[in-house]
């Protein structure tokens, strides 16, 4: 499934058809959810483990 995009649909997790849930990107907690799991977390790990090589 491409990225699920709807801005008329007011719900931020959508079913999936094989089962499972999908972000509506088009929902701006969907990028909240996003940026505060994943890109947050990576420029954390990105900026130790710089700290520690150097």
């Amino acid at each position: 499934m491409a990225l699920y995009r709807d801005p008329r649909d007011r719900r931020v997790f959508v079913p999936k058809p094989g089962g499972g849930l999908a972000l509506n990107f088009g929902h701006p907690v969907a990028w909240v959810i996003l940026v505060c799991t994943t890109i947050i977390p990576l420029v954390i790990v990105a900026a130790v483990t710089i700290a520690v090589i150097a």
